[in-house]
């Protein structure tokens, strides 16, 4: 799929599911936030649902955790425009709570048919909720963080979310880190096997105990 076909199917995908009603946060939301970026951008961030700030704007992280994003992307040589952002769920939950399971199991769809058209070569998962949908697993963000997997012809590596080390500064040098580690993957023009089906078969890409890794799960 060219550039051009990628831009007109994620239109496309927006004008078909942006009022959606599968779910009550329908009643609740102000906007529906599909993500931004960049149709085929090689780089996609995925956190868990829009915020407040979100859901008046309509676009993924605009509040203070969003300009941190923007910062950490400025520091490995990327824009905004060039990545594409999106949640798990497209409506902020009321009050900021947590996805629930029946919403992430309505929502994901939409998620799963933007990741087919962008079709990244990296997916950064912010978070437990995000990362525990593309991993199909339960494990929590602190015991996956940092390491890189192969899943379904994507590299896939859970970091934590921007407002994270926004409450907690002493994860904003592992964040960075993180980012590095994303510009490294680019860089190094990593391929992805297409021997590697579901989380079965997960496999760690870093030098990290291949024994210890497949024992997460």
């Amino acid at each position: 799929m060219d550039k051009q076909d990628k831009r007109e199917k994620l239109k496309e995908l927006y004008l078909e599911i942006r009022d959606c009603q599968m779910c009550g946060l329908c009643k609740s939301r102000t906007k529906f936030v599909f993500g931004s970026g960049s149709a085929y951008a090689e780089v996609m961030f995925v956190g868990e649902a829009p915020g407040k700030n979100e859901d008046l704007q309509g676009l993924p992280f605009v509040g203070q955790a969003g300009k941190l994003l923007d910062e950490l992307l400025g520091s490995i040589g990327f824009d905004r425009s060039e990545v594409f952002i999106a949640n798990v769920l497209k409506c902020r939950p009321p009050g900021n709570r947590d996805p629930q399971v029946e919403e992430i199991n309505i929502c994901k769809d939409h998620l799963m048919e933007q990741i087919k058209v962008i079709d990244p070569k990296i997916i950064c998962t912010l978070g437990k909720f995000s990362t525990q949908l593309l991993l199909n697993t339960d494990k929590g963000i602190t015991g996956l963080r940092g390491k890189v997997f192969r899943i379904d012809n994507h590299i896939i590596m859970p970091i934590n979310h921007p407002a994270a080390a926004l409450y907690m500064p002493s994860k904003m040098e592992i964040l960075k880190q993180d980012f590095q580690k994303i510009k490294k993957l680019l860089d190094s023009g990593s391929e992805v096997s297409d021997s590697q089906k579901g989380i079965s078969s997960l496999e760690p890409e870093d030098n990290q105990d291949k024994d210890e890794q497949l024992g997460l799960f």
